[in-house]
């Protein structure tokens, strides 16, 4: 083992959570969760750009540049709107050119499912698919965010378009947080622990549980200890101690802005609020789960209390609760509630959640087979839930859960 990561072990070796990152560090994964690093946005700058948008092609599409302008310094007569586009944005915002706007802005636009873009046949595309991408066209979701009629439900669509983009890792960061007795999770701790949550070790896989684990076990160490510990990462993480190339580096700058990145999209859902003075991000709770005001809103334990009482299981190391329709969904306060609610939930195993969130929570629709538990995506792509190994739930209950689901997607249709 290298000397650096032998004097973070050293620390405290006693210490789990140290093992951990010193193990993660090793990994040609060890970044965990990567999103868009570059670009940062608050909502009223996408509301600007979406705007902008429809108020030159409304619903219809719009051709863009396929060509960077140092390889193309003019634009074609098609691509006059586009121009026209990027120059208002800009000047409003301060900030864009016509490069970042469609290999940057519309990527992660896309991503958020505020935008739509197609190919030169004037196909839709996924916002994954490599090529072309000649003419962009306002989402459904993002005419609906760009029209919303209240403070409150245009940072409920804004909250959705941001877990879009974060691939469901809001909501996996609210349920952690609210299983630490604080409420809270702090920028390190989301660096070095929660951006590997349901990432693979040498066929080791991390559950929430255990990323809680590693944060509570952090917490114990001293303030000097912590210091200590961050500059022993920032001297491992030198690409200059590396050979190769970048797959084969580890950068501590790098892995910090991706994780400052994050937290800039996790400090603008509704779930949290952000305290810049001790860089921790808290979520907002309540005893009655109400809310506090028009914009932003509590929640309790309730409910997921309410799930173990009414399937009559307790807690079971290597299953979480999960939310079958997102949270994310609610376009209201009366929706969040319906959603927030124990009929929503499943308390199923740590990789069968993995899977789930890995295709970005769409997994909605339930069903059952005798007793095992399905959830389907409306492609026909399937996470099947063996009851007691997979699942904890009464089998009496079935019939309370398909009702509830069911009447959760007839809302959303």
């Amino acid at each position: 083992m290298n000397e650096y990561l032998k004097q973070i072990v050293q620390i405290d070796s006693a210490k789990h959570c140290l093992k951990f990152l010193a193990n993660r560090l090793q990994s040609a994964n060890y970044r965990g969760v990567q999103i868009s690093q570059h670009n940062r946005y608050t909502k009223e700058e996408i509301l600007i750009i979406l705007q902008e948008i429809h108020h030159l092609c409304g619903k219809n599409l719009m051709q863009i540049r396929t060509t960077d302008l140092s390889k193309r310094a003019y634009n074609t007569e098609d691509e006059e709107l586009y121009a026209q586009l990027t120059h208002n944005i800009a000047s409003k915002m301060g900030r864009c050119t016509q490069d970042s706007l469609r290999k940057n802005i519309f990527v992660d636009l896309h991503r958020m499912n505020l935008l739509q873009r197609f190919d030169k046949k004037q196909k839709s595309v996924s916002p994954f698919t490599k090529g072309i991408k000649k003419y962009i066209a306002l989402s459904k979701e993002g005419i609906e965010l760009l029209l919303a009629q209240d403070i409150f439900t245009q940072n409920l669509l804004y909250t959705r378009a941001l877990e879009n983009l974060l691939n469901g890792f809001g909501e996996e960061i609210l349920s952690l947080a609210l299983e630490l007795d604080s409420h809270f999770v702090d920028m390190y701790e989301i660096l070095f622990f929660a951006t590997f949550m349901y990432q693979n070790i040498n066929d080791i896989f991390y559950t929430r549980s255990d990323i809680v684990s590693f944060i509570k076990e952090y917490r114990m160490l001293s303030k000097f200890s912590k210091n200590v510990l961050k500059e022993y990462v920032k001297n491992y993480c030198n690409p200059n101690n590396f050979t190769g190339d970048k797959t084969q580096k580890r950068d501590f700058h790098n892995w910090l802005n991706e994780t400052q990145q994050i937290l800039s999209i996790l400090t603008q859902m509704m779930y949290f609020e952000y305290n810049k003075q001790d860089q921790r991000l808290y979520i907002r709770t309540g005893k009655d789960g109400v809310f506090e005001d028009n914009a932003k809103l509590k929640r309790s334990l309730k409910q997921k209390q309410e799930y173990f009482t009414q399937h009559n299981i307790s807690k079971t190391k290597g299953f979480e609760l999960h939310h079958i329709v997102p949270l994310c969904f609610a376009k209201s306060k009366a929706e969040f509630h319906t959603i927030d609610d124990w009929r929503n939930l499943a308390y199923i195993d740590a990789f069968s959640h993995a899977q789930i969130t890995q295709n970005n929570n769409a997994n909605m629709r339930l069903s059952f087979n005798n007793e095992t538990a399905i959830f389907s995506d409306f492609m026909g792509n399937k996470v099947c839930c063996e009851r007691q190994t997979h699942i904890k739930y009464d089998v009496r209950k079935q019939g309370i859960m398909l009702q509830y689901n069911g009447r959760l997607l007839d809302s959303r249709d």
